[in-house]
């Protein structure tokens, strides 16, 4: 049974995956000081038996766009000097990596987008997660490193980050008097948390120096994302757009994810309305 460290274990996705590999019988390891930032020189001095762990999931980090424009050194600190510090670590046990990066590919020169499509980065947030993939290229390259980078495009099903944009629209549908955002247009693929922790369990016998897509194959607008909430919340508020278009926008993303799928043998389960319908029995059931 495989022991596996997960960094950003108390996160939405790192406790979801905990739970994921705890129910198939793997070993997870916990920090002895969750404390400790990521890029700190000691962030794993306390971890005993380091040469028996067989694989990190590495998901800490920085990430919420908006704020990486306001403070984009903190970013690249954490996300970039934060992956170096597994990597040296990695390096030193020989262990396997499994790196959660980010939508990496700027304004799409076509749809659907594959891994092959130009990197390019929108944001500083975007930036700082480009630059730890190719960290991890170069020690695969260079120091042996068998590891997995996983492209989750947008994720949703939690609402903790109430300044996301599916948290805060059903935030504003439970207050029950109207729905204000700043742009309807926007498009955007998303991924179900649920078949994204699927996915990342799967990652962890696929540690062949590859980078994959994580997405659902369709495309939703901030329209069509009110649309859909408002029918499985069962409400008729009024919406209301600022027209506000955010720095370096990207109009659409449509992930292809034909690669995951031949070699994972992965697909998702959850289309967007069972998604939205899958929050609502959480929050239902508390």
């Amino acid at each position: 049974m495989p022991k596996v460290l997960i960094t950003g274990v108390n996160g939405n996705i790192g406790s979801a995956l905990k739970k994921a590999l705890v129910a198939k019988g793997d070993v997870v390891i916990d920090l002895p000081d969750n404390a400790k930032r990521i890029q700190n020189l000691d962030y794993f001095d306390a971890i005993p038996n380091p040469d028996q762990i067989d694989l990190i999931y590495h998901l800490a980090a920085a990430s919420f766009v908006p704020k990486s424009w306001e403070h984009p050194h903190d970013f690249l600190e954490t996300n970039l000097m934060g992956t170096s510090r597994v990597l040296e670590f990695c390096r030193q046990y020989a262990i396997r990596l499994v790196y959660v990066s980010s939508y990496a590919y700027g304004i799409p020169q076509y749809l659907p987008i594959d891994e092959n499509h130009p990197i390019a980065a929108a944001n500083p947030y975007g930036l700082s997660k480009i630059m730890a993939e190719e960290l991890c290229q170069f020690y695969g390259e260079n120091y042996n490193l068998s590891y997995a980078i996983i492209r989750p495009f947008n994720v949703y099903g939690t609402l903790k980050n109430k300044a996301l944009l599916i948290p805060e629209i059903i935030e504003q549908i439970k207050a029950g008097k109207e729905i204000n955002v700043k742009d309807l247009r926007p498009k955007r693929d998303y991924i179900f948390i649920d078949d994204l922790i699927e996915l990342l369990v799967l990652a962890q016998s696929h540690t062949n120096n590859e980078v994959y897509n994580a997405g659902s194959g369709a495309s939703y607008s901030v329209k069509d994302i009110i649309d859909a909430c408002q029918m499985v919340f069962e409400t008729n508020l009024p919406v209301h757009s600022a027209e506000q278009e955010r720095k370096n926008e990207i109009p659409e993303t449509l992930c292809n994810i034909s690669k995951v799928k031949k070699t994972f043998g992965w697909e998702p389960k959850y289309n967007f309305i069972d998604g939205i319908k899958a929050i609502k029995q959480r929050l239902d059931l508390g």
